[in-house]
């Protein structure tokens, strides 16, 4: 996929609900060369020429950023964050999970994808590069990835979440008590619902610190 055409051809050729929210290239290169995007890199192309892509109302790939939605906000968002530190958000969920490259966080599997996983609150290595991520996201099983996270009626749900937006559960994911077609849902603004997850986490672990 080395144009924007083939990237479509390939985005036509999946069985997902696709949609591509627009962008101006001009917007999209300034980004680029602000956050040092390479050129001709499959990034690089996804941000100059749109807003992001959504699929299945579920997985949001970030584009270029307007109205506080878009790779720059993200990554100014919640780039100073401890969590962050060393990571390249590049999409998320609507349950509040994130997928990075890993830039020097870890030290195994750099430039590969991370997942922020909202039942878990811990970040694990989907061994792909973003090229990968991407042939994933759009033709691979991400039913399966997502089995439990998903309830009766989430498509009808997800249909409802603005991407600036996320589903709040409740008890939360991670929480031994949730039990997902039961829990609680509500939609939030996406920027509260990881500060949230952060927050959990912090104090998820600074719990287990103070015992040991």
């Amino acid at each position: 996929m080395a144009n924007w055409q083939e990237i479509m051809t390939f985005i036509g050729e999946s069985n997902r609900d696709v949609k591509l929210l627009e962008g101006d290239e001009k917007t999209g290169r300034e980004e680029c060369f602000d956050l040092n995007i390479p050129e001709k890199s499959l990034l690089y192309e996804i941000v100059c020429n749109t807003g992001g892509i959504v699929i299945d109302d579920w997985i949001r790939i970030f584009g270029q950023t307007k109205d506080n939605i878009g790779i720059s906000h993200y990554n100014k968002e919640f780039g100073a964050s401890h969590e962050m530190t060393g990571l390249f958000v590049v999409a998320s969920d609507i349950v509040g999970g994130l997928f990075a490259i890993n830039i020097n966080r870890f030290e195994d599997e750099a430039n590969s994808i991370w997942y922020f996983a909202p039942d878990t609150l811990e970040w694990e290595c989907l061994e792909m590069k973003y090229s990968e991520f991407f042939s994933w996201a759009l033709q691979g099983n991400i039913d399966e990835f997502y089995e439990t996270m998903r309830w009766n009626g989430w498509k009808k749900d997800a249909k409802e979440v603005g991407f600036d937006q996320g589903i709040l559960i409740y008890p939360f994911l991670w929480a031994n008590e949730c039990i997902i077609d039961n829990a609680d849902k509500k939609a939030v603004p996406f920027d509260e619902l990881v500060a949230l997850n952060f927050e959990n986490e912090k104090r998820l672990f600074e719990d287990i610190y103070d015992e040991k």
